[in-house]
């Protein structure tokens, strides 16, 4: 091989490097996309209880788009809480091995990404259009809550990504690759820059049409008027709240295995610093003098 040929095979792999790369970014994008969906879907079947006015074609279509983006979800989530769950706390000796306990067919994991890209693209075109955010908030949550309901979503995009994402780009390409460090900070980078643009306000109300709901229901005791017929707390509202908070609570595991891995790392670099065949006694006898001197 010539040196024009290996210089040219070589910017054909950064080229094939760089696009993997944005691939996989952008269709990792796709599950906080869809909590953005949803949050909108939420907000748009509430305003549209409220009002008196007949619901049009889109909005009846809108109704089916749930099922499939509630199913994907779902799975995802309990998938990523059960992983939080069961995996040991790692230290850096492990921080290479492969994380994940379940890769799927390739078959699977095409199904599964191109039901939440018709889910979601489709979703939001309609959405815009009419323009529908999420805006029944209800009350808004601490910055505590916020921020755990931050780090569970990263973590599940990063088991997205590692289960269903890669294992669609890589039947491609060819061949599963280490998860690289590039690759986690393109993660975190996108999904802070999307959670800072639109997520951060418009996920509140997937628990904050409930909180409306149960306000207004209160309300109509109050006055003695019946509200029922318009106000609704049904398996939808139960559910959206159920995601949030299993994603919080995700956050909640992955931030206390966090430190205890911090701590453990800590500790065995301690461990490692004393020489075989000397106690902890004479540690301390070595540390008085060393205070000493």
């Amino acid at each position: 091989m010539t040196g024009g040929e290996k210089r040219w095979r070589e910017a054909e792999q950064l080229v094939i490097e760089q696009f993997r790369l944005i691939t996989t970014t952008l269709l990792s994008l796709l599950l906080p996309l869809s909590f953005l969906l949803l949050s909108r879907l939420s907000s748009a079947a509430f305003l549209l209880s409220l009002s008196s006015t007949p619901q049009n074609s889109d909005y009846f279509f809108l109704n089916t788009i749930p099922a499939l983006l509630y199913a994907v979800v779902s799975i995802i989530t309990v998938h990523t809480l059960i992983h939080c769950l069961i995996t040991k706390i790692r230290t850096s000796e492990d921080t290479n091995r492969s994380i994940g306990f379940y890769y799927p067919r390739v078959s699977i994991a095409w199904l599964i990404l191109l039901i939440l890209q018709f889910s979601v693209g489709l979703g939001l075109q309609v959405t815009m259009s009419k323009g529908v955010n999420g805006i029944v908030n209800g009350n808004n949550h601490n910055f505590l809550t916020r921020l755990l309901f931050f780090f569970g979503l990263l973590e599940m995009i990063l088991q997205w990504y590692r289960v269903i994402v890669k294992t669609v780009v890589e039947s491609g390409f060819g061949g599963r690759e280490e998860e690289t460090v590039v690759e986690r900070v393109a993660l975190a980078a996108s999904c802070g820059a999307l959670w800072w643009w639109k997520l951060r306000e418009e996920v509140e109300a997937l628990v904050g049409v409930m909180e409306v709901k149960r306000a207004l229901l209160l309300l109509s005791i109050d006055v003695d008027y019946n509200l029922n017929s318009i106000v609704d707390l049904g398996t939808i509202d139960f559910l959206n709240w159920l995601l949030y908070y299993l994603i919080v609570t995700i956050g909640v595991v992955r931030i206390v295995k966090g430190c205890f891995g911090f701590g453990m790392i800590l500790l065995f670099e301690q461990v490692r610093r004393i020489p075989r065949g000397i106690s902890s006694s004479d540690v301390n006898h070595i540390n008085q003098e060393e205070d000493k001197v």
